[in-house]
């Protein structure tokens, strides 16, 4: 996948993770297929734009969509825990549930997906609270990104993986 197709699997993984966290439905990230051209479809329908945009998804898309999407599910205690110790002063129940779960999927991929650089994944969860948060939280998502990174790789803390 090029940096792009990777951007709108992170795109979705977000969205899915957000329909997780306020309904409950850990089976929230489906798909068909697109019998006209055997491709995943993202079912998870909010408008016509949405549809337009991500429209078809390539199997490696739709794959790695689903890899970070249960690797934040699945692992949300652990990560908020990490994230709660490097959000210094401040309640991780208090964040915007935008930034907490964009927190939640970039820190995810950075102790579980070992294919991504993590500084690849701070600054593609920066990029992505430049998208879907408000204009500070982008700095805020650094800030926080950039201390488990430090902490977790800096210091040779070993990932564990799923």
């Amino acid at each position: 996948m090029n940096k792009e197709e990777k951007r709108i699997s992170r795109y979705i993984s977000l969205q899915a993770i957000y329909a997780y966290e306020v309904s409950g439905d850990q089976d929230i990230l489906i798909y068909s297929i697109d019998s006209k051209h055997e491709s995943p479809v993202f079912m998870f329908h909010f408008n016509d734009d949405f549809d337009e945009f991500y429209g078809n998804l390539s199997s490696d898309q739709f794959a790695y969509s689903e890899r970070l999407y249960l690797s934040a599910v699945n692992n949300k205690d652990y990560i908020d825990g990490i994230i709660e110790k490097h959000v210094k002063n401040w309640d991780i129940s208090r964040l915007a549930i935008i930034d907490k779960l964009i927190l939640r999927m970039s820190a995810s991929e950075m102790f579980f997906i070992d294919d991504v650089p993590p500084k690849v994944s701070i600054v593609e969860g920066v990029e992505i609270a430049k998208i879907f948060s408000t204009k500070d939280s982008s700095t805020f998502v650094n800030g926080i990104l950039d201390a488990i990174y430090n902490d977790a790789y800096m210091n040779n803390i070993k990932k564990e993986k799923i």
